[in-house]
């Protein structure tokens, strides 16, 4: 009879993107108070249980770059006891970006990317930003980079994590503004097949999936106002007051070898959605009482 095999805690990343942070100096037309939000949002993600490992904040940290923005964002993100990983935006300079997160281990490069391992968990920050441009680039420089990366031996999950969705997401005008190097990026992910488990990202402020290269790609929603959904081609810029939130992306522990799901690498990321600030709280339904745990709901 074969030894049993000790249960492992998966890893729990949590998302946050967009929060786009105001100085107290600044005034915003959002119609809501980013701020508010993001402290709203900070304080669910502690009170996760069980507790997150870390904390992926996937650009536009704040609206306008304002330094006394970031100020407040650190504040705010010192909450967390886990580490947090950060990344620019399209509303985010770079310099302020990196003076603000001095300890992030930012590649030596002008692209603030990098690479963390959280618990066997290899985390690649990419950069996707265009200075003084609202869309995305893959150059030849960032290329080297991840290409560098992928090729390094890893034996536990990867999670790749931008600002700007690799696709064109049919919000025609957000789609607008371009991503420079697309193919580039895809034939870098093509030529490391089954290396990225999954890319998480931003920049829409709402919830989208797609497929890049064969590795799934999933879009956060944001803590402040979303991107309305209209896929008429002829749409104009339109916002919505959707319920808000964050993701958590449970990762199968890298040192989980038994078991058909991972054995086969098939689901060693499954991403959830936590909507706050809704005023619904979980209960047992009446038909609970009774139910046979082993039947399906």
């Amino acid at each position: 009879m074969a030894a049993p095999v000790p249960s492992v805690p998966p890893v729990l990343i949590g998302q946050l993107t967009d929060t786009h942070v105001l100085s107290d100096d600044e005034t915003t037309d959002r119609d809501v108070d980013n701020n508010a939000r993001l402290t709203l949002a900070v304080e669910s993600m502690v009170s996760e249980s069980p507790t997150l490992d870390a904390v992926l904040v996937t650009g536009d940290l704040t609206d306008t770059s304002h330094p006394h923005a970031f100020e407040t964002l650190v504040g705010a993100l010192d909450a967390f006891l886990v580490p947090v990983l950060v990344l620019p935006g399209n509303h985010d300079t770079r310099a302020e970006t990196r003076r603000a997160f001095p300890d992030m281990g930012w590649i030596d490069a002008d692209h603030l990317s990098w690479v963390h391992e959280i618990r066997g968990v290899r985390l690649i920050g990419l950069d996707s930003t265009r200075p003084r441009h609202h869309g995305a680039e893959f150059d030849g420089d960032r290329a080297e980079f991840l290409s560098s990366v992928l090729g390094e031996r890893h034996d536990g999950p990867t999670i790749l994590a931008m600002h700007h969705p690799p696709f064109a997401t049919g919000i025609d005008w957000m789609d607008r503004a371009g991503f420079i190097g697309l193919d580039r990026f895809a034939d870098v992910l093509a030529a490391h097949p089954g290396t990225v488990d999954t890319i998480v990202c931003g920049h829409l402020h709402r919830p989208i999936s797609s497929v890049v290269a064969g590795v799934p790609v999933q879009v956060g929603l944001a803590p402040v106002q979303h991107v309305a959904l209209d896929l008429d081609a002829d749409a104009g810029p339109a916002v919505i007051h959707d319920p808000i939130g964050y993701q958590i992306h449970l990762v199968a522990a890298p040192d989980r070898t038994v078991g058909a799901t991972t054995a086969h690498g098939v689901g060693r990321v499954v991403t959830h959605t936590r909507y706050i600030g809704t005023g619904e709280t979980p209960f047992v339904p009446s038909w609970a009482a009774d139910h046979d745990p082993t039947a399906p709901f």
